[in-house]
């Protein structure tokens, strides 16, 4: 018999916010991603510093460079240890917030049919037309 997938799922809740200063409203949620290690979770961020650090303003981007050439393994280890972990970069247009959070989420259905309802097999993945 098959044991049954943990109900229960360990993970990190990475997000991407921006603020503009020009206005009073909440900050716009820009992307988000559930990751399964912290390690992962840094290199989301990283990866979305490095991809927009040449377009800020010198200061900003002086900022990013510096983070991104650091050494994270006090963020891996705030991470870890249940802390979230956010880096927030200002520039005179924007302020861009990467946040990643540990968290414990329901598993509600598995990619393996374990778990799955009995018309999942019913719908396929769509299939890509070639050109």
């Amino acid at each position: 018999m098959t044991e049954p997938a943990p109900i229960l799922t360990h993970a990190f809740q990475c997000a991407c916010w921006i603020r503009r200063p020009t206005t009073t409203q909440a900050p716009t949620l820009i992307d988000s991603i559930a990751i399964e290690t912290a390690t992962q979770a840094i290199r989301w961020i990283r990866v979305a510093v490095r991809t927009i650090a040449s377009s800020l303003e010198p200061d900003a981007r002086d900022r990013a460079w510096d983070w991104l050439s650091a050494d994270h393994r006090n963020d891996l280890h705030t991470l870890t240890s249940g802390q979230p972990c956010t880096v927030t970069l200002h520039d005179s247009r924007t302020t861009i917030q990467w946040t990643a959070r540990p968290m414990t989420y329901l598993k509600l259905a598995t990619r393996h049919g374990l778990n799955l309802p009995a018309c999942a097999e019913q719908y396929t993945q769509p299939q890509h037309q070639r050109e």
